[in-house]
């Protein structure tokens, strides 16, 4: 599956300002949680790309989203951020999560 990433205004002003290393990107991730019920956990990290991940450029912004992950997002996605509430990765589809804060995958 290929995926289409939007960066909204907000979250583009956001991301452009983060000091990332030259091997460094936006992991965009999603795992399976629960036992009875399908739930998949959201996260947005800054990460070195892994083997097996795909990797996207938006907006000079490198994103790497492994095969694992794109089992439980759609193809169309989007960022977006508020002051108030973080991150937000939606699709057109549904909202993935909201509140989401980006640091570096070792922390």
């Amino acid at each position: 599956m290929d995926l289409s990433i939007t960066i909204r205004p907000a979250a583009l002003q956001q991301l452009k300002g983060l000091s990332l290393d030259a091997e460094e990107g936006i992991r965009i991730g999603s795992s399976y949680v629960g036992s009875c019920s399908l739930f998949a956990d959201y996260q947005l990290s800054i990460d070195q790309k892994q083997e097996g991940d795909d990797a996207y450029e938006v907006e000079g912004i490198p994103f790497y989203v492994s095969d694992k992950s794109k089992a439980y997002l759609h193809n169309e996605l989007f960022i977006d951020f508020s002051p108030s509430l973080g991150y937000k990765l939606s699709s057109p589809e549904e909202v993935y999560k909201y509140d989401l804060s980006l640091k570096r995958a070792a922390e």
